[in-house]
Protein backbone atom coordinates (compact mmCIF):
# COMPACT_ATOMS: atom_id res chain seq x y z
CA UNK A 1 0.00 0.00 0.00
CA UNK A 2 1.15 3.37 -0.86
CA UNK A 3 1.98 6.16 1.50
CA UNK A 4 -1.58 8.44 0.76
CA UNK A 5 -3.18 11.42 2.73
CA UNK A 6 -6.60 10.04 2.85
CA UNK A 7 -8.11 7.04 3.52
CA UNK A 8 -11.73 6.00 1.82
CA UNK A 9 -13.26 3.26 4.27
CA UNK A 10 -15.61 1.11 1.51
CA UNK A 11 -18.30 -0.72 4.00
CA UNK A 12 -19.41 -3.74 1.31
CA UNK A 13 -21.95 -6.67 2.42
CA UNK A 14 -24.13 -8.37 -0.57
CA UNK A 15 -23.65 -5.57 -3.08
CA UNK A 16 -21.92 -7.62 -6.02
CA UNK A 17 -24.62 -5.89 -8.37
CA UNK A 18 -23.08 -2.37 -7.44
CA UNK A 19 -20.02 -2.77 -6.27
CA UNK A 20 -18.08 -2.40 -9.85
CA UNK A 21 -19.18 0.99 -9.97
CA UNK A 22 -18.34 2.09 -6.93
CA UNK A 23 -14.53 0.82 -7.50
CA UNK A 24 -14.11 2.29 -11.16
CA UNK A 25 -16.28 5.47 -9.82
CA UNK A 26 -12.84 5.34 -7.28
CA UNK A 27 -10.35 4.54 -10.21
CA UNK A 28 -11.85 7.57 -12.05
CA UNK A 29 -11.04 10.64 -9.20
CA UNK A 30 -9.12 13.41 -10.74
CA UNK A 31 -7.01 13.14 -7.63
CA UNK A 32 -5.47 9.78 -6.92
CA UNK A 33 -3.99 10.70 -3.54
CA UNK A 34 -6.66 8.15 -1.47
CA UNK A 35 -6.11 4.60 -0.27
CA UNK A 36 -9.28 2.13 0.03
CA UNK A 37 -9.61 0.02 2.22
CA UNK A 38 -12.49 -2.17 1.39
CA UNK A 39 -13.97 -4.49 3.95
CA UNK A 40 -16.48 -7.03 2.76
CA UNK A 41 -18.67 -7.74 6.38
CA UNK A 42 -19.22 -11.69 5.08
CA UNK A 43 -21.35 -11.61 2.04
CA UNK A 44 -23.12 -14.57 0.72
CA UNK A 45 -22.82 -13.21 -2.96
CA UNK A 46 -19.73 -12.33 -5.06
CA UNK A 47 -18.92 -9.25 -3.35
CA UNK A 48 -15.87 -10.27 -2.25
CA UNK A 49 -14.35 -11.93 -4.85
CA UNK A 50 -15.16 -8.83 -7.07
CA UNK A 51 -13.30 -7.17 -4.57
CA UNK A 52 -10.01 -9.34 -4.31
CA UNK A 53 -10.09 -9.04 -8.50
CA UNK A 54 -10.13 -5.52 -8.29
CA UNK A 55 -7.64 -5.55 -5.93
CA UNK A 56 -5.27 -7.91 -8.15
CA UNK A 57 -5.34 -4.31 -10.40
CA UNK A 58 -5.05 -1.35 -8.00
CA UNK A 59 -2.53 -0.54 -5.59
CA UNK A 60 -4.54 1.83 -3.70
CA UNK A 61 -7.28 -0.88 -2.79
CA UNK A 62 -6.94 -3.34 0.24
CA UNK A 63 -9.88 -5.38 1.40
CA UNK A 64 -10.16 -6.92 4.49
CA UNK A 65 -13.01 -10.10 5.23
CA UNK A 66 -14.63 -9.80 8.24
CA UNK A 67 -14.91 -13.87 9.51
CA UNK A 68 -18.93 -13.23 10.40
CA UNK A 69 -21.89 -9.92 9.85
CA UNK A 70 -21.51 -7.96 12.09
CA UNK A 71 -22.94 -4.49 10.81
CA UNK A 72 -21.64 -1.64 9.43
CA UNK A 73 -20.82 0.34 12.42
CA UNK A 74 -18.27 -3.12 13.23
CA UNK A 75 -16.83 -2.12 9.44
CA UNK A 76 -16.41 1.47 9.84
CA UNK A 77 -14.84 0.97 13.40
CA UNK A 78 -12.35 -2.08 11.74
CA UNK A 79 -11.81 0.88 9.37
CA UNK A 80 -10.71 3.46 11.45
CA UNK A 81 -8.71 0.79 13.42
CA UNK A 82 -6.71 -0.21 9.63
CA UNK A 83 -6.03 3.58 8.54
CA UNK A 84 -3.11 5.63 9.06
CA UNK A 85 -3.80 8.68 6.91
CA UNK A 86 -4.33 12.31 8.07
CA UNK A 87 -8.05 12.14 6.60
CA UNK A 88 -10.50 9.46 6.03
CA UNK A 89 -13.97 9.16 5.00
CA UNK A 90 -16.83 6.14 4.59
CA UNK A 91 -18.47 5.55 1.44
CA UNK A 92 -20.94 2.67 0.66
CA UNK A 93 -20.37 -0.34 -1.80
CA UNK A 94 -23.68 0.50 -3.78
CA UNK A 95 -23.23 4.15 -4.05
CA UNK A 96 -20.53 6.09 -6.17
CA UNK A 97 -18.69 9.13 -6.04
CA UNK A 98 -18.37 12.49 -8.52
CA UNK A 99 -14.87 12.10 -10.47
CA UNK A 100 -13.86 15.65 -8.04
CA UNK A 101 -15.20 13.99 -5.07
CA UNK A 102 -11.65 13.49 -3.45
CA UNK A 103 -9.88 16.55 -5.29
CA UNK A 104 -12.79 18.77 -4.16
CA UNK A 105 -11.81 17.34 0.16
CA UNK A 106 -8.08 17.59 -0.01
CA UNK A 107 -8.13 20.75 -1.87
CA UNK A 108 -10.45 22.84 0.80
CA UNK A 109 -7.96 20.68 3.81
CA UNK A 110 -4.93 22.49 1.68
CA UNK A 111 -6.93 25.95 1.07
CA UNK A 112 -7.63 25.47 5.06
CA UNK A 113 -5.47 23.45 7.52
CA UNK A 114 -7.17 24.21 10.24
CA UNK A 115 -9.99 22.99 8.81
CA UNK A 116 -11.78 19.68 10.95
CA UNK A 117 -15.01 18.59 9.05
CA UNK A 118 -15.84 19.61 5.54
CA UNK A 119 -18.87 18.12 3.80
CA UNK A 120 -20.18 17.95 0.52
CA UNK A 121 -23.62 17.81 -1.35
CA UNK A 122 -25.43 14.77 -2.85
CA UNK A 123 -26.98 13.45 -5.26
CA UNK A 124 -30.45 10.61 -4.66
CA UNK A 125 -29.82 8.30 -7.50
CA UNK A 126 -33.13 5.79 -7.79
CA UNK A 127 -32.86 2.43 -9.21
CA UNK A 128 -33.65 3.42 -12.48
CA UNK A 129 -30.20 5.66 -12.46
CA UNK A 130 -32.15 9.15 -12.85
CA UNK A 131 -30.10 11.50 -10.09
CA UNK A 132 -31.76 14.31 -8.30
CA UNK A 133 -29.49 16.65 -6.47
CA UNK A 134 -30.18 17.33 -2.73
CA UNK A 135 -31.08 20.88 -2.20
CA UNK A 136 -30.82 23.12 0.64
CA UNK A 137 -31.88 26.83 1.14
CA UNK A 138 -29.83 27.93 3.72
CA UNK A 139 -26.07 29.87 2.94
CA UNK A 140 -23.14 27.29 4.21
CA UNK A 141 -19.55 27.42 3.78
CA UNK A 142 -17.78 28.20 7.31
CA UNK A 143 -19.47 27.54 10.26
CA UNK A 144 -19.54 27.24 13.83
CA UNK A 145 -19.79 23.91 15.75
CA UNK A 146 -23.47 25.23 17.01
CA UNK A 147 -24.44 25.43 13.16
CA UNK A 148 -22.41 22.46 11.93
CA UNK A 149 -24.37 20.37 14.45
CA UNK A 150 -27.50 21.63 13.63
CA UNK A 151 -27.14 20.56 10.03
CA UNK A 152 -26.08 17.69 10.83
CA UNK A 153 -29.01 16.77 12.62
CA UNK A 154 -31.30 17.62 10.34
CA UNK A 155 -33.99 15.61 8.79
CA UNK A 156 -33.20 17.32 5.14
CA UNK A 157 -30.60 19.46 3.82
CA UNK A 158 -27.65 18.47 2.21
CA UNK A 159 -25.41 17.82 5.47
CA UNK A 160 -27.31 15.90 7.52
CA UNK A 161 -25.75 13.05 10.13
CA UNK A 162 -24.32 10.87 6.70
CA UNK A 163 -20.60 10.11 7.00
CA UNK A 164 -20.20 9.39 3.32
CA UNK A 165 -20.39 13.51 2.33
CA UNK A 166 -18.08 14.62 4.77
CA UNK A 167 -13.97 14.10 5.72
CA UNK A 168 -12.73 13.78 9.32
CA UNK A 169 -8.98 14.36 10.29
CA UNK A 170 -8.35 10.88 11.58
CA UNK A 171 -6.12 12.01 14.39
CA UNK A 172 -9.25 13.81 15.55
CA UNK A 173 -11.06 10.40 16.03
CA UNK A 174 -8.32 8.03 17.44
CA UNK A 175 -6.92 11.06 20.00
CA UNK A 176 -10.83 10.52 21.63
CA UNK A 177 -11.18 7.08 20.58
CA UNK A 178 -14.36 8.19 18.63
CA UNK A 179 -16.06 4.75 17.22
CA UNK A 180 -19.64 3.85 15.70
CA UNK A 181 -21.91 2.10 18.32
CA UNK A 182 -22.28 -1.22 17.07
CA UNK A 183 -25.98 -1.84 18.84
CA UNK A 184 -27.24 0.46 16.74
CA UNK A 185 -28.92 -0.56 13.43
CA UNK A 186 -29.85 3.32 12.21
CA UNK A 187 -28.58 6.61 12.67
CA UNK A 188 -25.61 5.77 14.06
CA UNK A 189 -23.59 7.50 11.52
CA UNK A 190 -25.55 10.87 12.99
CA UNK A 191 -24.27 10.05 16.70
CA UNK A 192 -20.66 9.77 15.38
CA UNK A 193 -20.97 12.72 13.37
CA UNK A 194 -22.23 14.93 16.80
CA UNK A 195 -19.79 13.29 18.53
CA UNK A 196 -17.06 14.41 16.17
CA UNK A 197 -18.49 17.63 16.08
CA UNK A 198 -18.19 18.30 19.93
CA UNK A 199 -14.20 17.29 19.45
CA UNK A 200 -13.82 19.77 16.38
CA UNK A 201 -13.38 23.37 16.30
CA UNK A 202 -13.65 24.30 12.56
CA UNK A 203 -16.05 23.29 9.93
CA UNK A 204 -16.82 24.35 6.07
CA UNK A 205 -20.38 22.63 4.65
CA UNK A 206 -20.99 22.87 0.99
CA UNK A 207 -23.77 22.41 -1.17
CA UNK A 208 -21.72 20.78 -3.83
CA UNK A 209 -23.02 17.52 -5.14
CA UNK A 210 -20.58 15.10 -5.32
CA UNK A 211 -21.58 11.56 -3.88
CA UNK A 212 -24.22 9.54 -5.09
CA UNK A 213 -26.53 7.92 -2.44
CA UNK A 214 -28.61 4.97 -4.35
CA UNK A 215 -32.00 4.63 -2.85
CA UNK A 216 -32.92 0.70 -3.23
CA UNK A 217 -35.92 -0.78 -2.26
CA UNK A 218 -34.49 -2.91 0.27
CA UNK A 219 -32.56 -0.73 1.67
CA UNK A 220 -32.15 -1.18 5.95
CA UNK A 221 -33.45 2.47 6.17
CA UNK A 222 -36.41 1.93 3.80
CA UNK A 223 -38.04 -0.84 6.13
CA UNK A 224 -40.16 -0.11 8.30
CA UNK A 225 -40.77 -1.99 11.84
CA UNK A 226 -40.91 -2.06 15.41
CA UNK A 227 -36.83 -2.49 15.55
CA UNK A 228 -35.85 0.49 13.79
CA UNK A 229 -38.34 2.71 16.21
CA UNK A 230 -36.31 1.41 18.88
CA UNK A 231 -33.20 2.25 17.23
CA UNK A 232 -34.23 5.75 16.14
CA UNK A 233 -35.57 6.62 19.83
CA UNK A 234 -32.42 5.40 21.41
CA UNK A 235 -29.97 7.01 18.92
CA UNK A 236 -31.85 10.63 19.38
CA UNK A 237 -31.78 10.35 22.59
CA UNK A 238 -27.75 9.84 23.00
CA UNK A 239 -27.39 12.45 20.29
CA UNK A 240 -29.28 15.21 22.28
CA UNK A 241 -27.29 13.90 25.51
CA UNK A 242 -24.05 14.39 23.45
CA UNK A 243 -25.39 18.11 22.73
CA UNK A 244 -26.21 18.64 25.67
CA UNK A 245 -23.25 17.35 27.76
CA UNK A 246 -20.80 19.27 25.38
CA UNK A 247 -22.88 22.83 25.88
CA UNK A 248 -22.90 22.07 29.72
CA UNK A 249 -18.60 21.31 29.49
CA UNK A 250 -18.68 24.73 27.29
CA UNK A 251 -20.27 26.57 30.14
CA UNK A 252 -18.13 25.45 32.99
CA UNK A 253 -14.92 26.51 30.73
CA UNK A 254 -16.10 29.86 30.19
CA UNK A 255 -17.27 30.41 33.90
CA UNK A 256 -13.54 29.11 35.08
CA UNK A 257 -11.68 31.62 32.57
Amino acid sequence: MIKTTLSIILSAYNVSKYISKTILSLANQTKQDFQVIAIDDRSTDDTLAILKRFEQEYDWLKVISHEENLGVSSVRNTGIQAANTKYITFIDGDDWLEPTYVEYFLNKFIEDPELDLISCGFFIDNQNGKSKPQSEKKALGKVTRDEAIRQIIKMNGVVMGYTWNKMYRLELIKEHELTFLTDLALMEDQLFNVEYATVANNFYLSKMPLYHYVSRKDSLTRKFDVENVKNVSVATLKVYKTIYQNSKEERQERENQ
